[in-house]
């Protein structure tokens, strides 16, 4: 019977149970990609996500390649490309990793689960990032996420056979370009991070081996955090790395330092490996936080929505030169810091007032790292919508002067303010000088920013807020963290996960 791999977010070869499970039969196999279009065009998905994930099946291609094999791609639903598999080759075993993902990969997968179950066929499904399917109480996340990253990496097969390519239904192909079929909408990278398995080896080895040095000095600062934070979360989130991988690879390295400084920044990277899983439990367990507010309190208190209030947040044109210049990094190069990050939601959606869902989507677009259950928790958090968390409102004007204080992030992307001096170039409106184009503030943000804290904390100390605010927490706050004895923690504390982000 033909055993067949259906890759996901899982682009890799080391420590892919799927692959392992079906090379046991010793048969010719068929690993698939299959490019749907309910998926990649219905979305919040890009055509820089898109682009990543054909650089990295390009990278998987090669590697099936030397090893004999090849992979098999589609654009179609997953249920039609199932159908051809059937008719071409009969009954066979489907193989994939748990998808923990939004309401429409979670559907998508109960329909392929239906067609598998009304052919009476098998379909093999394997934990993915430590996170668990059905998990019966938060309490035990933790002992299954150590069990889970303890147990032994799966090394990359040495040979892989798969099916013959000549032999293969119409709707499939081993040539990779048949994916440029499917025209994603979104902008592409001007420049940033490459996918693929390869390429996510080089640079763990290199921030292990030394960018890692400055991490906890680095992470709040825009620029320099581009090197000293692991930039592994695009490899991450699209499966070029294993979490497991990454767990085992950090502490053996860690156990052979002299360097207790260099152990101390590693051992807060693993933290936020932790983090990482723990948010993405929350969505496994709860996928409607993609769009539904988890604390509905919050709800009714955001301004009439303005378009143009969002699309200039979007294209960076606030006049607020750090809300301006995080934008534009992203849309260059898809990636900010954790600090960035909860700055530019803060702004849209406290201190503007805005509703968070469309800024959410808007930034899944952007960020190269998008991760669904990493994604909508963080922006629920810092939009203050959880009523468990702390509501932080983020003043951008003293997040630059803290963190970049000579502007070198802000004239890196924002060309028109090049020549203004340090002394204002966190104020350039007070200069005096020409802005060439760049635009006055659209806001006063002390005097916006007391508004919405006075707006935000009044709905959180409401009865319905506080009632909700403590049963959401019982479903999805953390336990306790690897390593740390249990202990009673703040609601406030889960703000220390901003940091996964990196």
């Amino acid at each position: 019977m033909l055993e067949v791999v259906w890759l996901k977010r899982d682009l890799r070869l080391h420590d892919h149970k799927p692959l392992t499970e079906a090379l046991k039969s010793g048969q010719p196999i068929l690993v698939i990609y299959v490019a749907e279009p309910s998926i990649w065009l219905e979305s919040e998905l890009s055509a820089r996500h898109f682009q990543f994930v054909k650089e990295s099946l390009h990278d998987l291609q090669n590697q099936a390649k030397q090893r004999g094999g090849s992979l098999t791609f589609a654009i179609g639903e997953m249920e039609e490309i199932l159908d051809a598999i059937h008719t071409e080759y009969g009954d066979f075993v489907l193989h994939a990793h748990e998808e923990n993902g939004t309401p429409l990969t979670f559907k998508r997968d109960l329909r392929v689960h239906k067609w598998m179950k009304e052919r009476e066929l098998i379909f093999n499904e394997y934990q993915h990032y430590g996170v668990v399917r059905r998990l019966k109480s938060r309490d035990d996340f933790h002992d299954k996420w150590i069990a889970f990253m303890k147990e032994k990496v799966l090394p990359s097969p040495d040979a892989l056979t798969t099916v013959d390519p000549a032999a293969l239904p119409a709707v499939l192909s081993n040539n990779i370009d048949v994916l440029n079929q499917l025209e994603v909408s979104g902008p592409l990278l001007m420049s940033g991070q490459v996918g693929g398995e390869r390429e996510s080896m080089e640079v763990f080895k290199s921030f292990l081996r030394e960018r890692s040095k400055k991490y906890q000095f680095h992470i709040s600062k825009p620029l320099r955090s581009s090197i000293s934070c692991s930039r592994l979360s695009p490899y991450i989130a699209w499966g070029n790395l294993s979490v497991r991988f990454i767990v085992q690879k950090t502490q053996s390295t860690m156990a052979k330092l002299e360097d207790d400084q260099h152990k101390n920044h590693l051992n807060m990277f693993m933290s936020r490996i932790h983090w990482h899983c723990h948010f993405i439990q929350r969505i496994e367990d709860d996928p409607e936080i993609t769009n539904v507010t988890i604390n509905k309190a919050f709800d009714e208190v955001r301004e009439k929505w303005d378009e143009e209030v969002f699309d200039r947040w979007y294209q960076g044109q606030t006049g607020i030169p750090m809300i301006d210049a995080s934008m534009r990094a992203l849309h260059e190069i898809g990636w900010i810091n954790f600090r960035s990050r909860a700055m530019v939601i803060s702004f849209i959606c406290n201190t503007m007032l805005l509703d968070w869902r469309k800024p959410a989507d808007a930034l899944a677009g952007l960020f190269l790292d998008y991760e669904p259950g990493i994604h909508y928790s963080q922006v629920q958090m810092q939009a203050a919508t959880t009523g468990f968390n702390t509501i932080r409102i983020y003043n951008p004007i003293k997040q630059g002067i803290d963190h970049d204080p000579t502007g070198a992030f802000i004239r890196k992307y924002i060309p028109e303010l090049r020549g203004i001096s340090n002394e204002f170039i966190h104020t350039p409106w007070e200069s005096g000088q020409e802005l060439n184009g760049y635009p006055e503030p659209m806001v006063d943000i002390q005097r916006a920013n007391q508004h919405a804290r006075s707006i935000l904390w009044s709905v959180k100390q409401t009865k319905d807020a506080k009632e909700i605010a403590e049963n959401k927490l019982k479903k999805h706050g953390s336990r306790q963290f690897p390593g740390k004895k249990k202990a009673k923690k703040s609601p406030g504390a889960e703000q220390l996960s901003l940091d996964l982000f990196d």
